[in-house]
């Protein structure tokens, strides 16, 4: 179950939660997606960060605009997405967002034509803005502990809302 976002202190740009609260609040929020997530271990809470700091929820559209922060705004690697990607539940998932679109054709459709442009103006007006890639896998406590509006300025990180 995929869980929007109203009303998640995280989704706002100058949120004083720190990262560890923010995906507090995201884990409560989608208690299946903490599930998973402790199941599976760090490759999957390395993701959740990800929803936390660029400001996304779990919804099907709060999936698809975090993936240009994570392919060109993290220091994700190709053999992190291959092993992400590979995972059985984000088989699943994927192919619940492709039925939800309405199945394969329609999907595509959707991607080349309205996320695809997005994920251009995403990347032009706010990622390449960035002054660093976040730290996909070497996310410290100390980052942890610090709040969120700190370290998207850090980051310089401006969400896309």
């Amino acid at each position: 179950k995929r869980v929007g976002g109203c009303g998640m202190q995280f989704l706002q740009q100058d949120c004083r939660a720190t990262l560890r609260e923010g995906l507090d609040e995201l884990y409560r929020n989608a208690p299946d997606v903490a599930e998973v997530s402790q199941r599976k271990g760090k490759i999957f809470r390395d993701h959740d960060l990800t929803h936390v700091i660029f400001g996304y929820d779990t919804t099907l559209r709060g999936e698809m605009l975090l993936n240009p922060w994570i392919l060109l705004g993290t220091t994700i690697t190709r053999e992190e997405l291959k092993a992400y990607s590979a995972d059985p539940d984000v088989k699943r998932l994927n192919q619940e967002g492709i039925d939800l679109m309405g199945g394969w054709l329609k999907a595509y459709s959707l991607f080349f034509v309205y996320y695809l442009p997005l994920y251009f103006v995403i990347w032009l007006k706010h990622i390449r803005q960035m002054s660093t890639k976040w730290p996909h896998s070497e996310v410290s406590d100390e980052m942890l502990d610090t709040p969120l509006d700190q370290l998207r300025r850090e980051y310089g990180i401006q969400l896309y809302q």
